[in-house]
């Protein structure tokens, strides 16, 4: 049996991360309610409480729109706060319900955070790398007019 090439060791890792993100993603679903990307955020809000949305954005390395709908989402389900900021009345601050720590005591290390973990230790020049191949790869895909969102985090699909 021959090597594999690297056109299928690209294609292979894509399949292997794909993968595991949407079995982590039905795992994370079944096991609290809530999406892989609700749970993400979440967390993160609990490491950082009284961060804004734009912090909360680069905590996630998403988009600040992206992070906007999801905190709409868990307000909505009274898991998280807004909060105006008492030094800086135009700043926005979110925190966790009580519901909201209730809902994280159950959840699982997802995909999506390891990959997070994994990217954000990476030596600076292999996260160059990376990002250049994986630039160059959606380009050449023509995929670069799509919106980078949360893993299987649709906009049109309903909150519950």
């Amino acid at each position: 049996m021959s090597p594999p090439t690297d056109p299928q060791i690209v294609m292979d890792s894509l399949r292997r991360i794909v993968q595991a993100l949407r079995q982590s993603a039905t795992h994370s679903e079944q096991a609290t309610g809530l999406t892989a990307a609700q749970l993400l955020v979440l967390k993160r809000i609990q490491a950082h409480e009284g961060l804004s949305v734009n912090e909360l954005a680069a905590a996630t390395f998403t988009h600040q729109s992206t992070v906007s709908e999801i905190v709409t989402r868990l307000e909505t389900r009274s898991l998280i706060r807004r909060v105006r900021a008492a030094a800086d009345g135009r700043r926005v601050e979110l925190y966790l319900t009580e519901a909201g720590r209730a809902a994280l005591t159950t959840s699982p290390v997802s995909a999506h955070e390891k990959l997070m973990q994994a990217v954000a230790t990476l030596p600076p020049p292999t996260l160059e790398r990376l990002a250049g191949g994986l630039n160059a790869l959606i380009e050449a895909a023509h995929l670069n007019e799509h919106p980078a969102r949360f893993f299987f985090e649709d906009k049109s699909t309903p909150d519950e």
